[in-house]
């Protein structure tokens, strides 16, 4: 299904994943919110998204009476806006650059209106059935006979505190070696930006979430953030890498990261922690909260980093290094990380 009428269909990353030969037709939508239901929507009005990104990533740019395919999922965004999986009413609202689409709750106070959207209805496959990113989830192997690679996690303290920079230059350096890497973003909302800068690093192989057939992680039940984690990592090891680096999205204390950061399950895959954040009592919070789950918190890095007194800061407040994107990629890390006890040869986490 490439037209809707004589107009041709921008799809955009949500879509991704989904064999555009299976959609054969519009169901109705859905009164509740229903989370991962891919639609198909008409531009109204522009506002903040005038763009979205297509399937390869590419900008497309919009113009009102376009239309668009588009999945429905919850967003959590601190800096932006706060989406609901609503297709109901006459509001409806695209929440993101990557084609998630909705209704906003709320929003940053420094956030312009959203684009405005009309519902054209669901996306169906021959039978007249509704579909779902879930459909398309990639599937991984059931058993990988591999060595174990060493696992990196970038967390940070909100978002754009610097993660995605941070794991991209600690790829760059590793792969830089001859050193194989691939690499995740397990949590945040779709969008190719950030697994495309990875890409560019020098990762063999980037996923996301997407992959696994979400548009967004907000509101995961924990079993199924926990599997979505697994399920990834399972997709990874078929690269054979000797280094897997990951990032989760927002900060440590928004639900779908603390639910993973204090999950055993996950805490045996993690060898070492690099945590981003803007400046040096976020790094203090941070570390202590790591450590406090049982991690190895190797550096913190980010905005903080940006400034030589930022720097002195953190590393007086947490006792790790503080680096900053240059030293990350002359290598500063890579002793450390290839040298880091695995991390089920360490002790468990203590309690709050």
């Amino acid at each position: 299904m490439e037209y809707f009428g004589n107009i041709r269909i921008k799809w955009t990353y949500t879509t991704h994943c989904v064999d555009r030969s299976v959609v054969r037709g519009i169901a109705p939508l859905s009164s509740e919110p229903d989370p991962g239901r891919l639609v198909l929507a008409r531009i109204m009005t522009l506002g903040k998204n005038k763009e979205v990104e297509g399937t390869d990533g590419r900008r497309l740019t919009l113009f009102p009476g376009d239309v668009i395919g588009g999945c429905l999922a919850y967003r959590y965004a601190t800096d932006q806006y706060e989406g609901l999986p609503i297709a109901d009413g006459p509001a409806a609202h695209l929440l993101s650059m990557g084609g998630v689409c909705g209704f906003i709750a709320s929003k940053n106070e420094k956030m312009p209106e959203p684009t405005t959207l009309e519902w054209i209805g669901s996306l169906a496959n021959g039978t007249g059935k509704a579909l779902y990113l879930k459909d398309f989830a990639r599937r991984p192997k059931t058993q990988i006979s591999a060595p174990r690679p060493r696992t990196v996690l970038v967390v940070g303290a909100s978002m754009n505190a610097g993660k995605t920079t941070t794991a991209a230059q600690v790829i760059r350096s590793l792969s830089g070696q001859g050193l194989r890497v691939a690499a995740a973003k397990i949590t945040g909302t779709a969008c190719r930006k950030d697994p495309g800068i990875m890409e560019d690093a020098g990762a063999v192989l980037v996923l996301d979430f997407t992959h696994g057939g979400y548009p967004s992680t907000a509101q995961l039940p924990a079993a199924d953030l926990l599997s979505l984690a697994s399920d990834l990592r399972a997709a990874l090891l078929e690269q054979r890498p000797e280094f897997i680096v990951y990032e989760i999205a927002d900060g440590i204390l928004q639900r779908e990261t603390r639910l993973l950061l204090a999950s055993k399950e996950f805490r045996e895959t993690i060898d070492v922690v690099l945590y981003a954040a803007p400046e040096s009592p976020s790094c203090d919070s941070g570390v202590r909260w790591l450590r406090l789950w049982g991690y190895t918190v190797g550096a913190v890095a980010g905005l903080v980093a940006n400034s030589r007194l930022g720097m002195e800061e953190a590393r007086e407040a947490t006792g790790v290094p503080c680096l900053n994107g240059e030293m990350i990629l002359s290598g500063a890390l890579n002793g450390a990380l290839l040298t880091a006890p695995m991390a089920s040869s360490r002790g468990t986490a203590r309690t709050a």
